[in-house]
Parts: structure tokens; C-alpha cells; sequence
């Protein structure tokens, strides 16, 4: 009763307002979209689109049939009953879409997080980073000594000011516990006023306190503050002991700071850099340990700020050559001494997921262009009567738009699992990783990929589809594809095939540099080798603590090795000191030989390593001639040294090496012994000379461990640290880690590319095989009455068979070949990242073709083996 009286209301309202004729005709309309579109409440909807269209005539303006976001809201809900009434096509385009998309917002957070976004300090672009040119090696070096730091202060006139940082060591703490070490670094108190940061609780410490017996002031992190202090705002003032002294808290840092932001675990104390007395002049003792980092004055640009570097460098030279020669000053962008060394591999990554995704576009367009020719009947209906061009193309942009927010909304859900994935696949070492996730700005880059792949693979099929052939609308069974769409579908078809031979071939690429990278001779058996680190505790803030470390260290040492020997399952044990193989700590100095005035120094000083008996067995060294180092190289004896092949034909090219003697720190040493070059930085740095004495004759204070096993090391990491809190039982408990994950470690970024390209390859290799398999399918599915006919001539089954499978294989070489030329064009951005591999490798681009075409054919062969069974009398009764 009530929908009645509604339904005379809305009439005499449309009436009064457009007269007896236009008022019964836009009632007509309204009643009919009501028929199409139920409403909960039909009278008042009625009434209410009749007062609206009354009110817009009483303005002026021409009556519609329905508001415009009415209409929209109707075509979304008609898109999605149309998708959920084809299951199958819903499925497929959702899963290729979910795909194409999770896998790039998945990158895509990658490389915002590590690239695209700048650094988190205030006015960050205006950091640089001062580094030394070395033209020799054309390398930059970012460390810098005390003495060039104090220089660089005092007279450049490019930065604002000037702060030096550099890591510390010794600050343990216990609570009760076994000891723990506090991630120390050691900072002028310039470098608050650089990074413009300060304490969210306390005051940051002064120039006044980087002075000796000042210093014993420091600020703490807010992890440590709510860890070890449960947040008490009253923590200023307190002390926290060290092995060094007694400690001041001034300050807790803000929530979330973090300098470097490279940094792969946050840093838990600040402390001022003390310069030691030694390394006040330009003398001899030089160490290179402090990243100097400045803050442009304003009007300065980083290339004025790079040049005012070379001419103070320039002049350091002049007064003191020996320290500057071969070198230049530079000054680069904190930004881009951050990320610079790593951008160009994640713009990488980010083309190659572009790829995945313009190939699921365009497998989608393909499948969206079938299902809009399967509807053409409905299509050619809507258009006799009276639908304009431009609504019919809406309608299946909206469909292509909602098809594309569903994909995007399950492609964020693949994302967010990706994101973990990724984020424990990547190398540890990569700026910023632990930032990745996906936020606000990603999810805003997942919508413009929901917006921008809709309207990509649904625009061109809604425009072919939109030109309606109104005498087809009068043939019954009039189907089948016309030209254009034909030809529209096929080349999407070879599209497809073309983008993905280019991420087959970068695929095959990178797995042949990974296999080559893997095959690389290191010179160690990093397998069933464990290392840890014995580092005992020392204050080295007091004169003469060398001395006492190192009668510590050469007592504690022998005995921790003798008893990790005794452990069972340890086949070898032994120490090394100045530098595990694979950890890229190293240790240099000059080396003097008879008949030569000159050292050999610099690029041709030798990396030495102390070691005891059992460290060649340990890591599986090849020894070439004479001997290693054994239990009886003790002090009193002979003082003798073991060099590797590069440093044998390096000093004594012309003599046989054993018996010889070279000058290593100032000692004279027999040369008892020739081993295996290594390669000490990994399978990718070249060999150094090395040279290996005895630590009962060297002065050293702590190194690692070696350990080779019968079985898993890492079983015994525990047995190991008992044997060395026997000796040593203040040092915290040591990490214990594996060779072979250090090794791991080195060849992470090359692994990581061969993984996810070569996924990336396969994902688009799949998704062509489908848009292939669905091309020769529906081809198949539109000629069943031709092929009906050829065979009830007489074709037989074969040369059906043959004729699908020529079709198919015409579309899978004409996109292989242009896949190939693209591939052959394109190599050239991934030379930079592939190891002892040309960009044009011709067995990877044969091998590459040969995948796309076997996959191609192994996708056609199903629609052609259908196409090849049709019964006759089937086809023909069905015309």
C-alpha cells in the first residue's frame, strides 16, 4: 500500500514538474531501471529519483534518467555479478593479476624504503660525506685518520660543521648476567649539531668532553633506556660500569634514531671521540677508522663542497706527501654514499617486476577481448537498441577496474607475505632494510597499479568491443572473431611471448654468472668450519694496556685452543689473528727483502695473519711446499713466516722462497713454507699477497677461532664458549657462526638476483603459456564447424593437428624474435651485475628460445589434440 501511494506521489510530482507527456515517459524510465536494479524500499527510491529529476528541471537544467553516481554504483554491481557468472575467466585473470601485482608492490616496498625515500634527518639532502679518491684503484675511501679529520676541521670552508664518528669498543655490562656487549659509537660533539638530533631526555655532551679524563659521559639509546633502565626519566645522572671506567648518562637519544642509516642493528651508546695522544701529529702511527660527515653552509652545493675537497687535499699534500699520495679529496651526498653503491640493482629489480606486470596486463587484455567477442551478441542487442558507443566501452572499463581492485586487493595480501620473504632474503648489509614493509605509500602505489593496469588491459578490448556489427545481431550463431580483434589478440598473444623471452634471457643470465660465481676456486673448505670470536677484556683508555692484554692473550689463547681440540666431533682447531678468510677484516704491513732498498708498501704491503698450529688443517689451506706453522714455533725459537704463491712470486720472483728471509714488522723471518693463494674477500676479490706467523711470535691481544667438524659445527657452539669462559670467563658470550655463512653472506646479492629474476622469468613464462593456451583454445572453439568440414572431406587428424600447432608456433616465433632483439638491447643494464658472463651470452639466448618455444607448443598441443578429435557429425549438426 505504502509503495503504491509512493508510486502516485512520484507520478503527480514528475507531472507538475515536466508535464503529463515527459512525466509519464521519465516514470517509464525509472520503473524500468527499478525492474533491473531491485531496491529494498522500490516506492521510495521511485520517489525519490522523481523529486530529483523534478528539482533539476525547476532549476533549469535537462532531466537525466539516473544521477550519474547512481548509474556508476549500477555498473559496478552489474561488473561484478557479469564476473561471478564466468568463474573460470574470474579465476584465471584474478590469479595472473594477484601475481603480476603482489610481486611488484612487494618490490616496489622494497626499493622505496632502501632508494626512493630520503634520508630521516633534518634537511638530509644537505649532508656530505668527505671521502678520499684513490686514482690507483679508482676506489673512494670513506675512513680517515684523527690527524686528516683535525685538518679537514680546521681549515675547510665549505660545511657548517664538520663531525667525525667511529666505532667503540669495550663497553660490556653484566646485570647480574653473563656480560654483554653494548654497540658503542664513539662521536664528536659536533655531530649532534650535523644530524641536528637531540636527546629526548638530558643534553648531548660538549667539545669540553673530548678531552682525556673528561669523557666519561655518554648518552644512551631508547632501546637501552627502556631495556636496562624501564624508561625512568631520572636515568640522567646515573653511571654505568665498564671494564673502562665508570660512565655518566647525560642523555637519552630520540625514539628511532639511527646513524649510519645503513646500520643492520642500532647502536646502543654514544660516547665522545677521545683523539689518542699518538695521533695528534702527522707522525707515523696512522689509523684509519673515522667517517668524517658535514652539513653544507647554506648557498653551497655538494659539487662546490667536492671541489673545495680537492683543493684542501691538494694542499695537505704539499706539506705532508706521504700521506696524500695517489689521492684526491672528494665530497658526495650522504644520500648517495648510503644507497649510491645499490640503486642502480634496485632500479633493476623494479624493471623486472615491470615486466611481470605489463605481461599480466596483457595476458589479461587478451582474455578480456575474448570475453567481450564470447558476449558480442549481447553486445550487438544492447547497441540496436539505442546504447551509445561510449556506454557500452564504459561498461567494460568498469568491469576491466573492478577486475583490477580485486586483483590488487589480493596482490597486497601477496605482498605483505612477499615482504617477510624478502626481507630475510635479502643481504643483511642492504641501507635501510629494516624499514621495508608496506605502508601508507605503498598501498598508495598498489592503487595507482589497480587504477593504471585496469584501465591498461580493459581500455583496447572495450574499444574494439564497443563497434557493434548490427547485422550479426540478426544471424543467428553469428559469432566468431572479426578481423580486428584477431589480429588484436594475436598480438597481445605475441606480446606476451616477446616480454617474457627478455625475462627468460635475463634469467639464464643471471643463473650462468651465479654458477660461475659458485665455481670460483677460494682456496679454503668453508664446509663443517666454525668461527668465534675471542676478544678478552681490556680498558684501553690506560697507558700501557697493550702489554697486560697480550701476556693475557698469549696465555689464554694456547689453552682455549687445547681444550675446543678436545671437544668431541672436532677434527681441527685452530686461531688466527689480523683477519678471518670471507669476514673482510684484514691487517697490512710493509714488507722488506734483501737486495731491495725500498719496502714494498701501500698496494703491495702483505696481509698478515697470526695464527697457531692447526689453522691450516681448520679451514682446509692447501700447502704447496715446505710447511705451516707448528707447536714448535714457539717465542724462543726461530722467528719464521709461511707466504702464500702471490707473495712468494711477488718478493722473491727470482729465488726459491724457502730458506729465504724477509723483514715483516721489523723482524727478520725464515720463510719455512708456501700455500694456496685465497681469496680472502670471496670468489669476486682478487689475491693478496699473505703472510702467516706464528702467534707465539707476534704480539696480539685477540682474534678467532677455526674449528673444522665431523659434523653440523654450530652443535657445539656452546661446549666451545665453556672452554673459553675457562680462560676468560668476563667476555660476553661469543657469536658463533659458520664459513660457509660467511661465504653465504658474499654471494647473497648475486644469489638474490639469480633467485627472484629467474622467479620472475618462470612467472612470466607461465603466464604466456596460458595467454597462448587461451588464444589457440578459443581459435579452436570459434572454427570447430571448419574443422568439422575439413575432416568430413576427408583431413585427417594429424594434418589438424599439425595446422593448430603451426598457428601457435607462428605466434610463439614472431614474439620469440622480437623477445630476442629486446633481450640483445636491454643486456646491456644488467652487465654491471652479472660475474664472468657476457650480456650477450649465445648459449643463454639459445637456451632461453628453446624454453619459450617448448613451452609455447606444449601450451597449444591441448587445444590442437581437441582440435584434432571433433567428431564431424557433432560439428556440423551444431550450424
Amino acid at each position: 500500500m505504502i509503495s503504491r501511494l509512493c508510486q502516485r506521489l512520484a507520478a503527480r510530482v514528475l507531472e507538475r514538474a515536466l508535464g503529463p507527456a515527459r512525466g509519464a515517459a521519465v516514470l517509464g524510465d525509472l520503473e524500468e531501471d527499478l525492474a533491473r536494479r531491485p531496491a529494498r524500499f522500490p516506492g521510495a527510491w521511485l520517489l525519490h529519483q522523481s523529486i530529483t529529476f523534478a528539482w533539476a528541471a525547476r532549476r533549469g537544467r535537462p532531466p537525466r534518467r539516473l544521477p550519474e553516481a547512481t548509474t556508476m554504483l549500477r555498473e559496478i554491481r552489474q561488473s561484478i555479478r557479469s564476473l561471478w557468472a564466468a568463474p573460470a575467466f574470474t579465476a584465471v585473470a584474478l590469479v595472473v593479476l594477484t601475481l603480476g601485482i603482489g610481486a611488484s608492490t612487494a618490490i616496489f616496498s622494497v626499493v622505496d624504503a632502501v632508494v626512493l625515500r630520503g634520508l630521516p634527518y633534518d634537511e638530509g639532502d644537505r649532508l656530505v660525506q668527505v671521502t678520499v679518491h684513490q686514482e690507483q684503484t679508482g676506489s673512494y675511501r670513506s675512513v680517515h685518520t684523527p690527524q686528516d679529520f683535525a685538518d679537514f676541521r680546521l681549515r675547510q670552508d665549505v660545511f657548517q660543521s664538520l663531525a667525525a664518528t667511529g666505532s667503540g669498543g669495550g663497553f660490556t655490562v653484566a646485570d647480574g648476567g653473563r656480560p654483554e656487549d653494548l654497540r658503542t659509537m664513539q662521536v664528536t660533539a659536533s655531530f649532534f649539531d650535523v644530524f641536528r638530533v637531540q636527546p629526548q631526555v638530558g643534553r648531548p655532551f660538549a667539545v669540553e668532553h673530548e678531552v682525556e679524563g673528561n669523557h666519561f659521559v655518554a648518552l644512551i639509546s631508547d632501546g637501552l633506556w627502556r631495556r636496562r633502565f624501564g624508561a625512568d626519566p631520572g636515568v640522567v645522572g646515573r653511571t654505568i660500569q665498564f671494564p673502562a671506567g665508570s660512565w655518566q648518562v647525560v642523555g637519552v637519544m630520540p625514539s628511532g634514531f639511527q646513524y649510519p642509516a645503513s646500520a643492520s642493528r642500532p647502536y646502543d651508546l654514544w660516547v665522545p671521540y677521545v683523539v689518542p695522544e699518538n695521533q695528534k701529529q702527522r707522525g707515523d702511527s696512522r689509523r684509519f677508522h673515522l667517517t668524517v660527515t658535514g652539513r653544507l653552509k647554506d648557498g653551497v652545493s655538494v659539487q662546490q663542497a667536492d671541489a673545495g675537497m680537492q683543493a684542501l687535499v691538494a694542499a695537505l699534500a704539499v706539506d705532508s706527501p706521504h700521506w696524500f699520495r695517489g689521492q684526491t679529496g672528494s665530497a658526495r651526498s650522504l644520500y648517495e654514499a648510503t644507497v649510491g653503491r645499490v640503486r642502480s640493482w634496485m632500479l633493476m629489480l623494479l624493471g623486472a617486476v615491470g615486466i611481470v606486470l605489463l605481461v599480466a596486463c596483457v595476458n589479461v587484455a587478451s582474455l578480456m577481448l575474448a570475453r567481450a567477442t564470447a558476449r558480442g551478441r549481447e553486445i550487438q542487442i544492447r547497441a540496436a537498441l539505442g546504447a551509445s558507443r561510449w556506454q557500452v566501452a564504459r561498461s567494460l572499463l568498469v568491469e576491466s577496474l573492478v577486475l583490477s581492485t580485486a586483483g590488487t586487493a589480493a596482490g597486497v595480501l601477496v605482498a605483505l607475505w612477499g615482504v617477510e620473504v624478502l626481507r630475510a632474503a635479502l643481504p643483511s648489509t642492504l641501507p635501510r632494510i629494516a624499514s621495508v614493509g608496506i605502508d601508507l605509500r605503498v598501498l598508495g602505489a598498489a592503487a595507482l597499479a589497480a587504477l593504471a593496469t585496469g584501465v591498461f588491459f580493459g581500455l583496447f578490448p572495450a574499444l574494439q568491443s564497443s563497434r557493434p556489427d548490427l547485422s550479426g545481431a540478426l544471424r543467428e550463431g553469428g559469432r566468431g572473431m572479426t578481423g580486428g580483434r584477431a589480429r588484436l589478440r594475436s598480438a597481445l598473444v605475441v606480446a606476451e611471448v616477446a616480454l617474457a623471452v627478455v625475462l627468460v634471457v635475463g634469467a639464464g643470465l643471471f643463473v650462468a654468472s651465479f654458477v660461475r660465481l659458485t665455481n670460483v676456486e677460494i682456496g679454503v673448505d668453508h664446509r663443517n668450519v666454525m668461527t668465534m670470536g675471542v676478544w678478552p677484556r681490556v680498558d684501553s683508555t690506560k697507558p700501557g694496556w697493550f702489554k697486560p692484554a697480550q701476556e693475557q692473550a698469549g696465555i689464554a689463547i694456547p689453552a682455549i685452543v687445547e681444550r675446543v681440540r678436545a671437544i668431541p666431533g672436532v677434527e681441527h682447531a685452530g686461531f688466527i689473528s689480523g683477519g678471518l678468510p670471507l669476514s673482510g677484516d684484514w691487517s697490512r704491513t710493509d714488507v722488506n727483502v734483501p737486495g731491495r732498498e725500498e719496502p714494498f708498501s701501500g698496494d703491495d704491503a702483505v696481509e698478515i695473519r697470526e695464527v697457531t698450529a692447526g689453522y691450516a688443517l681448520a679451514i682446509g689451506a692447501v700447502v704447496r711446499r715446505g710447511r705451516h706453522v707448528a707447536d714448535t714455533d714457539t717465542r724462543t725459537a726461530v722467528p719464521v713466516v709461511v707466504l702464500n704463491e702471490a707473495a712468494a712470486q711477488r718478493y722473491l720472483p727470482e729465488r726459491d722462497p724457502l730458506g729465504a728471509t724477509v723483514t715483516i714488522s721489523d723482524i727478520d723471518r725464515t720463510v719455512i713454507g708456501v700455500v694456496a693463494n685465497v681469496r680472502l674477500g670471496g670468489p669476486e676479490s682478487t689475491v693478496r699477497p699473505e703472510a702467516y706467523v706464528p702467534i707465539a711470535q707476534s704480539a696480539i691481544v685477540g682474534g678467532d677461532l677455526a674449528i673444522r667438524t665431523a659434523g653440523d659445527p654450530l652443535a657445539i657452539a656452546e661446549q666451545v664458549r665453556q672452554a673459553i669462559w675457562a680462560s676468560l670467563p668476563d667476555v660476553p658470550a661469543p657469536e658463533a657462526q659458520t664459513m660457509t655463512s660467511l661465504l653465504q653472506g658474499l654471494v647473497a646479492q648475486r644469489e638474490f638476483n639469480m633467485l627472484i629474476v629467474s622467479l620472475f622469468g618462470v612467472l612470466a613464462l607461465a603466464i604466456a603459456a596460458v595467454g597462448i593456451y587461451g588464444v589457440i583454445g578459443y581459435t579452436v572453439a570459434q572454427r570447430t564447424q571448419e574443422i568439422g568440414v575439413r575432416m568430413a572431406l576427408g583431413a585427417v587428424p594429424a594434418s589438424v593437428l599439425t595446422m593448430v600447432l603451426g598457428r601457435a608456433t607462428l605466434f610463439v616465433a614472431i614474439g620469440l624474435g622480437l623477445g630476442l632483439v629486446g633481450a640483445w638491447q636491454l643486456a646491456r643494464f644488467v652487465e654491471a651485475f652479472l660475474f664472468e658472463v657476457t650480456p650477450h651470452d649465445p648459449a643463454v639466448y639459445a637456451a632461453a628460445g628453446g624454453v619459450l618455444l617448448l613451452a609455447g607448443l606444449l601450451a597449444a598441443y591441448l587445444p590442437a589434440r581437441r582440435a584434432s578429435r571433433v567428431d564431424p557429425v557433432i560439428a556440423l549438426r551444431g550450424d
